[in-house]
């Protein structure tokens, strides 16, 4: 194409007066000439002009086909479409306000639940090469582990000996909390302990001054922390000369050597700080170096090496490992994930169902527009017959139905984005936490994209039936009076068949959160183990450097817990390591006295207490007796196990004695401890899970630095007006210390199911919508029927029919309808079902209750939909409807 004919159909395009105004010129010169020659020939002048216009033919035709000629035909005939389409729903303001808002719901919905996925399962990594990043952890079939923490000792042996990889880190994914003084009033902070090398296999730089080294990996004297963006923000006010700073931190001096960037976020949104491992050289050679595992680990690959020969290398070194050391290391084994698939991790499953129960909701509201739409078709059939009649194509006309729906869903669109955009912030916000591994939800080529193109979906799929309806028109028919019936009988069979596209997709989308509902009440009637009621909980962390020995940290929680006993309208205070219904604490192997080998019982979890934990938190004693003032350091050591405990290992006697060690194998160095209690069994990791075996000890005899504070309130009186005097009481003793998660227990129990309320009470939602605009077709569809066949209604009540039987043939249609729709919803239910197993709790995907509740209640609001154009129906007047006609 040259320059000149570029320039001439951007003329065409923007200056559309002045190219028809040459054009009219151009045909002006030629007539001009051509009645030159006949007036030459003795014509007169109007004779010759005549005549020229005769030879010269049609003029809007020559017209016409120079405008072909520019190329540019398409484009005009779609802004004229566009004019028409934006006229048309001008005038039709009802529809068009009804079908922008009913679209923008399931856009809104669709975008806002694709944001949540596009950030956690879209977005790369901001990290270098993130795809060369992977996972590794220990598999132990006889522990049930998969996907474990890796031992210290395992981890070093993997990174020294597998040849696969270009570099390996490590650190914590539980998170501890540390104090931070002497930035106002003490706070606590969320640290995260990584090996020095953590950001360079990641392939990360901090915004300001430097990361770890390989050196701080090793107690080697040295104390440096990196900081997160958002500590730096709130707790140093962005002061860029931080860096090389000395600040206190649990009683410790530490020296800030980075500030990380603000998208960082690993391994969690909530990790404040980075603090080295600071190893001492001689863990490497103690069996608690290989017994205890609790490291992640992060390992990149080197250029070129698939993860089937990386895991080829690691195996290699597991199966060493195993012959080396079969003390620790028999049946261990290990894998690889990819990085971002293990940080996803059991996110992806709920985010699926969210986005799968906003599409459904999305293309309901695409038949429900579809509907109004083929209202709007059938008031304008005259009108597109018209066309027809004046040498209007097929395709023509289709082409400007399709627009009108473009523009509609454009609009739409819009709306819906902005919607979507607001609801992505609400989900990002009202998530229970920890369920989504991201902090911030921002808008990238990728929402747009989809936004866009759910957009120009939308608008085809319920454009195709009017666009249909308007090709298939007969002109003859539709200009006469008959017209009306030929044209109104097809799309009353278009706007059934999206009926009842419209009642199975809600069926199937109300099942769904049906069983998500149904499950989320079975998990909210499972007997946690404890009444959470009246009691009010709080953690608290001492420092090593200030509380370097046992005896000091027991005095200390000693000390607190009676203060806690004093405080007026407390009934009872105690101390744990752990709150139930939480995280799994520590666990390990114990073995029983005199069993041998056959009593060796694996993965018993370990809770320490201080103080009178089980009747501040009314767990029953079912046996023997509770710890006491007596049951000290030196004293004989002591435990209570939990019910679980007692009847998988002690079913047929009497625990009450028994001896147990914390060893798998136990020798000469190990202890043994007499279990003297048996308590109810609390659920420890989750509702959803099953008390697991515990052993409780007294702190006194094995203690801890991190506990829980539990106080229960007097009868009548709020736990929460307790915060105040529980602040006091530490700060009497320790003006350094800060408490974290200060809440009542029934906030942590509520907590225990918010993934599963929060999914739930969200497709319901959904749910409801998808309801309300199904019954809003049927609605439509029978209005619609009467108003159409309202001559047909009137004569058969000028008959003798009865009003009773006018409106049961109205309600007779709209239960055809209702019956066809939940009949197809409830049979793809029973397969669409099927992948929300993983997330029920003693429910089936087949649960007929749900089925049949779910049936009856969208057909008992169906007919009631149904009942008021019927009622409508049987009250016209027989005299006034026939004197109409």
């Amino acid at each position: 194409m040259t320059l000149n004919a570029i320039r001439l159909r951007l003329r065409a395009l923007f200056d559309r007066a002045g190219a028809e105004g040459d054009l009219d010129e151009e045909l002006r010169y030629h007539l001009e000439r051509e009645a030159e020659l006949y007036v030459r020939q003795g014509l007169s002048p109007e004779e010759a002009y005549r005549r020229a216009r005769l030879a010269f033919g049609s003029v809007e035709a020559t017209k016409e086909t120079y405008r072909d000629q520019r190329g540019t035909r398409g484009f005009e005939d779609f802004v004229g479409d566009v004019r028409y389409a934006l006229r048309t729903l001008w005038r039709d303001r009802a529809l068009t306000v009804a079908g922008v808002v009913t679209l923008a719901l399931g856009i809104g919905a669709t975008t806002a639940v694709f944001s949540a996925v596009n950030a956690v399962m879209l977005r790369q990594l901001p990290f270098a090469e993130p795809g060369r990043l992977v996972e590794l952890w220990e598999e132990n079939p006889d522990r049930g582990w998969y996907k474990n923490v890796v031992a210290p000792a395992n981890y070093m042996d993997w990174s020294e000996q597998a040849n696969a990889f270009a570099g390996m880190a490590a650190y914590t994914d539980w998170l501890s909390n540390v104090t931070l003084v002497g930035q106002g009033e003490p706070q606590i902070l969320v640290a995260t302990v990584v090996t020095g090398n953590f950001l360079s296999v990641l392939g990360v730089r901090p915004l300001y001054g430097r990361g770890f080294t390989d050196a701080d990996t090793w107690d080697e004297g040295q104390r440096p922390a990196m900081i997160s963006h958002r500590v730096w923000q709130t707790s140093f006010r962005g002061d860029s000369s931080v860096i090389g700073r000395s600040f206190s931190l649990g009683g410790r001096p530490r020296q800030i050597v980075g500030v990380m960037p603000k998208d960082f976020a690993f391994p969690t949104p909530s990790t404040d700080l980075w603090l080295p491992t600071l190893f001492s050289r001689d863990d490497r050679v103690r069996a608690s170096f290989r017994r205890a595992h609790w490291l992640r680990v992060v390992a990149r690959l080197k250029p070129g090496v698939s993860r089937d020969a990386a895991n080829a290398s690691l195996q290699t070194v597991v199966k060493r490992l195993q012959a080396q050391y079969p003390e620790f290391n028999t049946r261990m084994g290990a894998g690889i994930t990819p990085l971002h698939e293990f940080i996803v991790g059991d996110t992806k499953r709920p985010l699926l169902v969210l986005l799968a129960a906003a599409a459904v909701l999305l293309l309901i509201a695409c038949a429900n527009v579809g509907n109004l739409l083929l209202v709007h078709a059938l008031s304008r059939g005259r009108d597109v017959s018209l066309r027809f009649a004046l040498g209007a194509t097929r395709s023509r006309v289709a082409r400007q139905a399709l627009t009108e729906s473009l523009v509609l869903s454009t609009a739409g669109g819009l709306l819906g984005f902005a919607l979507g955009w607001a609801g992505a912030r609400a989900l990002l916000a009202m998530q229970p936490t920890g369920m989504l591994p991201i902090n911030d939800i921002s808008i990238d080529y990728r929402i747009l994209a989809f936004a866009i193109l759910i957009t120009t979906l939308s608008g085809i799929v319920f454009g195709i039936s009017p666009a249909v309806i308007a090709t298939r028109q007969s002109p003859a028919q539709a200009l006469n009076a008959g017209g009306r019936t030929f044209t109104g009988g097809r799309v009353r069979r278009w706007g059934r068949h999206l009926v009842l596209a419209e009642v199975a997709l809600a069926v199937t989308l109300t099942v769904g959160a049906g069983l998500l509902l149904r499950s989320y009440e079975r998990l909210s009637k499972v007997e946690p183990g404890f009444d959470s009621q009246g009691v009010l909980t709080a953690s608290l962390a001492l420092p090593g450097a200030r509380y370097d020995s046992g005896t000091k940290v027991t005095s200390f929680y000693t000390q607190l817990v009676r203060r806690l006993n004093e405080i007026p309208g407390v009934e009872r205070a105690a101390a744990v390591r752990q709150l139930p219904v939480t995280v799994n604490a520590w666990s390990s192997d114990i073995s029983v006295e005199g069993r041998g080998t056959d009593g060796v019982i694996t993965e018993v979890l370990h809770r320490e207490i201080m103080g009178d934990y089980f009747r501040t938190m009314r767990v029953p004693l079912l046996r023997g007796r509770s710890f006491t003032d007596a049951d000290v350091a030196n004293a004989p050591l002591v435990v209570v196990i939990n019910e679980t405990l007692a009847k998988q290992q002690f079913s047929n006697e009497d625990p009450i004695g028994k001896r147990i060690s914390f060893d798998r194998v136990p020798d000469s160095t190990s202890f043994w401890r007499t279990i003297v209690g048996v308590v109810g069994a609390e659920h420890q990791g989750g509702l959803a899970i099953p008390a697991r075996p515990e052993v409780f000890a007294p702190m006194a005899q094995d203690w801890t630095r991190g506990m829980a504070l539990v106080l229960r309130a007097a009868p009548g009186r709020d736990p929460l007006s307790l915060i105040g005097p529980l602040r006091q009481s530490v700060r009497d003793l320790d003006s350094l210390l800060a408490l974290s998660s200060v809440r009542p227990m029934s906030g942590v129990h509520a907590e225990a199911m918010s993934r599963e309320r929060f999914t739930s009470l969200l497709v319901l939602v959904f749910a409801l919508t998808g309801i309300v605009l199904a019954v809003v077709g049927v609605f439509g569809v029978l209005a619609q029927l009467v108003q159409t066949r309202e001559r047909e209604m009137g004569i058969r009540m000028a008959l003798g029919a009865q009003q009773a039987q006018v409106r049961w043939l109205v309600v007779r249609h709209g239960m055809s309808l209702l019956v066809g729709g939940i009949a197809i919803g409830l049979l793809t239910a029973l397969g669409a079902t099927r992948v929300l197993a993983t997330l029920l709790y003693e429910v089936e995907p087949t649960d007929a209750l749900t089925y049949a509740v779910v049936g009856m209640l969208i057909a008992t609001i169906g007919l009631l939909a149904a009942w008021w154009p019927a009622r409508r129906a049987s009250a016209a007047d027989p005299a006034l409807t026939l004197r109409a006609e």
